[in-house]
């Protein structure tokens, strides 16, 4: 699947109920670029009936490297849940 393009110009990818937007600081308006970087928009879908999404978070990317300590967060909290036997390791991703 390719990314998508939202109403303003911005790319997207959509993970299950997931949607993942890349937005520029310069096509931020300045009474909106709070971060002075590139930011990583994560919201999720309201419900499966329409395609309203919730306000959603921004993670500031001012270097390559925060989407390099994003990945990592994520397997060791998935990794963690392993070790601590929390969950059947025979259960799907």
């Amino acid at each position: 699947m390719e990314l998508q393009k939202d109403g303003v110009g911005n790319f997207y990818k959509e993970i299950e109920n997931l949607r993942l937007t890349y937005i520029s600081a310069q096509s931020r308006k300045p009474a909106q670029d709070w971060s002075g970087a590139d930011v990583l928009r994560i919201q999720a879908y309201k419900n499966a009936d329409n395609n309203s999404l919730f306000r959603g978070a921004e993670l500031p990317i001012a270097t390559p490297d925060v989407f390099v300590a994003l990945i990592a967060a994520l397997c060791e909290v998935y990794s963690y849940r392993h070790k601590n036997n929390e969950i059947d390791s025979s259960e799907p991703l």
